[in-house]
């Protein structure tokens, strides 16, 4: 478990990164963006940003501590209400693979799935 900290660091920096650099890739067109880091309770990390109709999308991994020693791990990519894609929840007692590819698939497809939410913003 010493190894999990330094891994949310790191997965936090990463979606602090991605963030700011898909911002300033797709300004004007997104009127704010945020880091998600939520260590209190269930663990979340990721992004959300805010677009030109006022809906907000957001790249989300969440880790809930289960049995002594164990973990469940999910992500999400949700515009609103809406989920786009889903990352299957799994227990594991060795989390730190996990969170760092369920950061990398939710960062990976970000792009995209901002570009095509922000043309059916601006072409409703």
């Amino acid at each position: 478990m010493t190894e999990l900290l330094p891994a949310l660091m790191a997965a936090a920096e990463r979606f602090s990164i991605a963030g700011r650099e898909l911002y300033l890739d797709f300004l004007p067109n997104l009127r704010a963006w945020h880091s998600i880091t939520d260590l209190v309770g269930a663990v979340r990390l990721g992004m959300w940003f805010t677009l030109p109709d006022g809906r907000e999308m957001s790249f989300e991994v969440s880790l809930r501590p289960q049995a002594p020693g164990a973990w469940a791990i999910g992500g999400a990519i949700t515009l609103e209400d809406q989920e786009l894609l889903r990352l299957e929840e799994i227990e594991t007692g060795t989390p730190v693979a996990v969170l760092n590819r369920y950061a990398e698939d939710l960062i990976m497809p970000a792009r995209w799935h901002l570009d095509q939410a922000i043309q059916s913003a601006c072409n409703p």
